[in-house]
């Protein structure tokens, strides 16, 4: 089905500018409120961060951590295997050694796919066993109250750092940071590596040198809490805009060893890197390794000094992540063939997809991808024959972790964010979950799934299709949720040539005519397409417009993602 164009929102009339170049005033205007707010935006100065005793139970685990560091008591650092988690992770890991001279003893455990997500009891016991005094969650735990109890029976304190939602209030004798312990509490949307990051601010402000300094802001730490806010897909909005792009810019300008071989094996310059090539190309090869293997992979790579080391580890994420591509376009492949399979499918609000010998490491990737595909919120289930095991992934306007809070009387386990989540039920289940899943779908009213959209930001001249453009457009990055990259409409433009490229041929290059010149333009697997080019048609096009870098030059990017004859 052919993608809606959505008109670019009318100027108001009342509206003061918000920037005096006309193009950058209208994408801006989609994205803040007011001039003010609009300067703050384009503003390029490294930022200092937002407060962090604003965040609740901030100032209790600032206090209890700052003792741990000053008595150089063994701390026990739990993460997950994700890269939220892996660099968080590494974050608190690389401050706390900084400030405490590699003199305080610090133990990183992360769970595997294998054993599940969150803290366990044998787990607890281990680190309990390895002599810590002090366990901090990151990425987790927020609502486990019988693990937590376990710690504190065997010794433990706790401290919780997460940014999952709490159905069932925080567990009694743990210091949790989060904001949902409060209503309208600040930072909702900071993934855990934020949290983490505000943590190593708190303390540096109370006087710790994590790395930058005596009571200096350990920026040191933010190319760690840019992997992970971006890998995480939170909103690049509000705090968490400046966080991480200040975390791109230190890796441009001081990558770390394993940061620095990660970008070799990904074909990406540390010096260039930008958030769309940390979602699509860093982040992957980092989860890789928990979706396929150990997590360990990945945080010892985050914290290892040495070159050689380095260079070997990223070796293994790049198989891991070659093999993780191959497995989930199967399962992605193989649930498609079940939805179209099934005509009584076509009308269901959700969709909820299991099959048997599907790894539960590419589950969420999968969902993800059925999400594009079909427009509504996918369930995506491994059957073990008598438990099921998955992800869930949702569309904006439906909190996909509070519907399964809701179905807690069916669910062995489950938790997660408004738009992703895990869950584990048993399989005679199922049918009474995808009940209650459709009736809280259809309770939200959400649109019927339809054609995708394309939602245009702005109309681009044939005239300004240049390098000068998309520099322009680049001052509103980093792009990612909540912050896109534009879409921009081009009309009647000329195709000179078209040809097929990529390994299968299965990728479109357009060669438009400009009152500039030709300008190439890439559309990522439409080959098919090629047919209704016969003609040389003049056409529309929707598009993002970048800059490419190369061999150190920089070059325009057009990605199109649809056009139509010109009418």
């Amino acid at each position: 089905m052919p993608p809606v164009w959505i008109e670019p929102a009318p100027r108001a009339s009342d509206r003061p500018p918000l920037h005096p170049e006309p193009l950058l005033d209208a994408l801006l205007a989609g994205r803040v409120a007011d001039p003010a707010a609009a300067k703050a935006f384009l503003d390029p100065r490294p930022q200092a961060a937002p407060d962090p005793l604003l965040l609740p139970g901030m100032a209790a685990a600032a206090g209890r951590v700052g003792r741990a560091l000053a008595d150089r008591e063994a701390i026990a650092l739990y993460g997950d295997y994700d890269v939220d988690g892996v660099s968080s992770t590494a974050l608190l890991a690389r401050g706390f050694a900084a400030a405490t001279g590699g003199e305080a003893t610090v133990v990183t455990r992360l769970p595997t796919r294998r054993e599940g997500y969150g803290l366990h009891p044998a787990v607890v016991e281990e680190l309990a066993a390895a002599g810590a005094s002090l366990l901090i969650a990151v990425d987790c735990a927020s609502g486990d109250h019988l693990n937590v109890a376990h710690a504190r029976y065997l010794g433990l304190d706790v401290v919780v750092l997460d940014h999952h939602q709490l159905d069932d209030g925080a567990p009694d004798d743990a210091v949790v940071v989060s904001s949902h312990l409060q209503a309208e509490a600040p930072y909702s949307e900071l993934s855990a590596a934020g949290i983490a990051y505000l943590l190593a601010v708190a303390l540096a402000r109370a006087g710790h040198d994590l790395g930058d300094g005596p009571g200096r802001e350990p920026r040191g730490l933010l190319d760690l809490c840019a992997l992970g806010t971006v890998g995480d897909v939170v909103p690049l909005t509000g705090p968490n805009r400046p966080l991480v792009r200040d975390g791109l810019r230190a890796i441009a300008e001081r990558p770390r060893v394993g940061i620095r071989a990660l970008c070799q094996r990904a074909g990406v310059s540390p010096t260039t890197v930008t958030s769309e090539e940390v979602a699509f190309k860093l982040a992957p090869r980092l989860n890789a390794a928990g979706r396929m293997a150990d997590p360990r992979l990945a945080l010892d790579l985050l914290l290892t000094d040495d070159p050689r080391r380095a260079a070997r580890l990223a070796d293994e994420l790049e198989g891991l992540n070659a093999r993780r591509r191959a497995e989930s376009q199967r399962v992605v492949a193989e649930a498609e063939e079940i939805v179209l399979a099934r005509p009584d499918l076509a009308d269901r609000r959700l969709l909820v997809v299991s099959r048997r010998g599907w790894g539960g490491g590419v589950l969420g990737l999968a969902a993800g991808r059925l999400v594009e595909r079909f427009g509504r919120p996918v369930v995506v289930l491994a059957d073990d024959g008598a438990v099921l095991r998955g992800s869930a992934r949702s569309v904006p306007g439906f909190d996909i972790a509070r519907a399964l809070a809701g179905c807690d009387g069916l669910l062995e386990a489950h938790g997660g964010h408004s738009q992703a989540a895990g869950l584990t039920l048993r399989t005679a289940a199922l049918s009474r979950l995808e009940a209650a899943l459709e009736a809280a779908v259809a309770g939200a009213a959400l649109p019927t799934p339809g054609a995708p959209a394309l939602r245009i930001d702005a109309d681009l001249p044939a005239a300004r299709l240049d390098l000068a453009t998309a520099e322009l457009i680049g001052c509103l990055q980093p792009f990612g949720s909540g912050n896109r990259q534009p879409l921009l409409r081009l009309r009647d433009l000329p195709v000179r040539s078209y040809n097929l490229i990529g390994r299968d041929g299965g990728h479109l290059k357009l060669h438009l005519e400009t009152p500039r010149g030709v300008v190439p333009a890439l559309f990522w697997g439409a080959a098919a397409r090629s047919r209704e080019l016969v003609q040389r048609p003049r056409l529309d096009l929707v598009a993002t417009v970048g800059v490419d870098h190369w061999n150190g030059q920089r070059r325009l990017q057009v990605e199109v993602k649809d056009f139509r004859p010109t009418a």
